[in-house]
């Protein structure tokens, strides 16, 4: 069968193949801000950073963040292996929120907060600061339940 001049095995092909090359790209970015997580935990000398981070990872398991989103954490650090950022991510990123908000871009706001709303959740186990992103929360739950259905 032949769609658009192209065989329809190879469009099948090609979709599925893009479809698994997604998964794997959404894979690392959550591999690696999970990292990240680690690295500003570590940084801040917090205790228990292991068990923070695979709750943070268990939390952003659930997040509908997409991979523009996902890949937030990748501006926080000006340079990956710049220790003196890492203390200072959640910080960073809380001040992307605030920034956007100024500019009228709340929709990038809503993406930085994906980021926090895990740290939130697993904070009181490193006794780590909250951030306010209460402005978010009914977006970043809304989000959550459709995922949820969309992926089970």
């Amino acid at each position: 069968m032949r769609i658009l001049g192209y065989s329809f095995s190879l469009l099948a092909t090609v979709i599925l193949l893009t479809g698994c090359i997604y998964g794997d790209i959404d894979k690392r970015q959550r591999d690696f801000i999970t990292i990240e997580a680690a690295r500003y935990c570590e940084a801040n000398h917090y205790s228990y950073c292991e068990i923070y981070a695979q709750c943070y990872r268990d939390f952003l398991e659930q997040m509908p963040a997409m991979t523009d989103s996902l890949s937030a954490f990748w501006g926080m650090s000006r340079d990956y292996l710049d220790d003196k950022e890492a203390p200072k991510e959640m910080d960073n990123i809380y001040a992307q929120i605030k920034d956007n908000e100024k500019k009228g871009r709340e929709d990038l706001s809503l993406d930085y907060s994906y980021l926090l709303f895990p740290h939130n959740r697993c904070s009181s186990i490193i006794n780590a600061k909250q951030y306010d992103i209460s402005n978010y929360q009914e977006a970043i739950d809304k989000g959550i339940k459709s995922y949820k259905l969309y992926n089970e």
